[in-house]
């Protein structure tokens, strides 16, 4: 259950952005009351993955912090099953991830703590208030009841969505918003913002609604900022992928 006495954040996908978790970390200044959320895909995409877990132990003996699997997180555990495995994450990011460690990066690269963090993730978290989980969600079951797919890969889709049997607010990641903004429902909340693109790495404290939000070079946004994709699409006059 979470920390009646603190605040409750979600932290979006960081995706290997060690520069926009020490942002978003240093203007949040987390305290020993306070519980942070990390909603999945801590690695993959973006070059710093081994930083991002060193950060993450670290942040374990100033806070409570929860982690959630996200389908990132499932290919770097599954790729240790089987070559076909290990092709499947490597062409999905994981390529990145053994890279910040060593190059060419193997799995026996990644320090044992390293895969301890990663499979302590839990595949959702509930307190009496919100739920919180990577990727989306059936609303008729109970969390307990969630196909592993649901949890893990299944994208967000606005229109579509609806609000849970609980009753509960879900904050999700999964689903990159490329423009950099919140997609709020009331109900659910996407706040995967794109970091490792040009957008944004978000977190937010679910009980006070205030967010942070910092850019894969560790610059904090400015209300109304841009992101960095739709500044470079101003400079070169076209959209950037």
């Amino acid at each position: 259950m979470g920390a009646s006495t603190g605040r409750l954040i979600a932290i979006g996908d960081v995706h290997g952005c060690s520069h926009a978790l020490d942002a978003v970390i240093e203007a949040i200044k987390p305290t020993a009351n306070d519980e942070l959320v990390f909603l999945g895909d801590m690695i993959d995409n973006g070059r710093e993955s081994k930083d991002v877990l060193e950060r993450i132990l670290k942040l374990q003996q100033k806070c409570r912090v929860v982690l959630i699997e996200g389908n990132h997180e499932e290919m770097m555990l599954r790729a240790r099953d089987s070559d076909a495995d290990m092709n499947y994450w490597m062409n999905c990011g994981g390529a990145a991830t053994l890279s910040s460690y060593n190059f060419p990066g193997k799995l026996r690269d990644v320090p044992e703590a390293h895969w301890a963090l990663i499979e302590s993730c839990l595949p959702y978290y509930e307190t009496d208030e919100y739920i919180f989980t990577h990727a989306n969600y059936l609303p008729d079951r109970p969390m307990s009841e969630q196909p592993p797919h649901e949890l893990r890969w299944t994208l967000f889709d606005p229109p579509e969505q609806e609000p849970h049997v609980s009753g509960k607010p879900i904050t999700v990641g999964h689903t990159e918003q490329r423009d950099g903004e919140v997609v709020d429902l009331g109900f659910a909340t996407c706040i995967d913002t794109a970091c490792w693109r040009y957008g944004w790495l978000t977190a937010l404290d679910r009980r006070s609604g205030e967010i942070w939000q910092a850019s894969k070079w560790g610059v904090l946004r400015e209300p109304g900022e841009e992101t960095h994709r739709e500044k470079l699409g101003e400079l070169i006059g076209g959209k950037v992928e």
